[in-house]
C-alpha cells in the first residue's frame, strides 16, 4: 500500500503542471455537453466555469480550437491550479477528481495554501520522473499523438 501512496503523491504533484498550457476543446467537451446525457454538466464544474468553457467550446467547435488549462493564471507556473480545483475549475476530470478524492483532497489544499511547498514538491516529483529512461524505437513506443497508443 505504501507503494500506491508513494505514486499517488508523485501524481497529484505532478499534475501542478497543468497550471500553464492549453487543450484541445475534445478533450474536456464531455464534461460540458454529454455529462450521463445529452443535457448534462458534470456536476463537479463550477456553473460559470462550465457556461465559461461553452462559450469558448461550443458544441462542433475547430478542433484545433484550444483553451488555457488555467483559468486564472495561464502563463504562470503557481499554485493556482489547486486554488482553482478547490473551486470546482478543474478543466479535466483527473484534475477535479484529486480534489474530490479523500486520498488526495489534503494534498491539494496544502498546494493551495502554500505555494513553496507546490514548488519543492513539484521539482522533487519532476527530477524523479527525470530519471526514468528515455525510450526509443528499440526499448518503447515513441507516440508522434500523445492521445493515441
Amino acid at each position: 500500500m505504501k507503494s500506491v501512496d508513494a505514486l499517488l503523491c508523485w501524481l497529484i504533484h505532478l499534475a501542478g503542471a497543468h497550471t500553464v498550457g492549453f487543450s484541445h476543446c475534445n478533450k474536456f467537451n464531455n464534461r460540458i455537453y454529454n455529462f450521463k446525457s445529452h443535457t448534462k454538466v458534470d456536476p463537479t464544474l463550477n456553473d460559470l466555469y462550465a457556461s465559461q468553457l461553452k462559450s469558448m467550446c461550443p458544441r462542433n467547435v475547430d478542433p484545433r480550437i484550444a483553451i488555457d488549462m488555467d483559468p486564472t493564471t495561464p502563463r504562470a507556473f503557481d499554485n493556482a491550479y489547486f486554488k482553482n480545483l478547490q473551486k470546482g475549475m478543474g478543466l479535466f476530470t483527473s484534475d477535479q477528481v484529486l480534489f474530490m478524492d479523500p486520498r488526495s483532497k489534503p494534498a491539494v489544499e496544502a498546494f493551495a495554501s502554500n505555494s513553496k511547498t507546490f514548488h519543492a514538491n513539484f521539482v522533487a516529483a519532476i527530477t524523479k520522473l527525470g530519471r526514468v529512461g528515455i525510450k526509443n524505437a528499440q526499448n518503447g513506443n515513441i507516440r508522434s499523438d500523445c492521445s493515441i497508443i
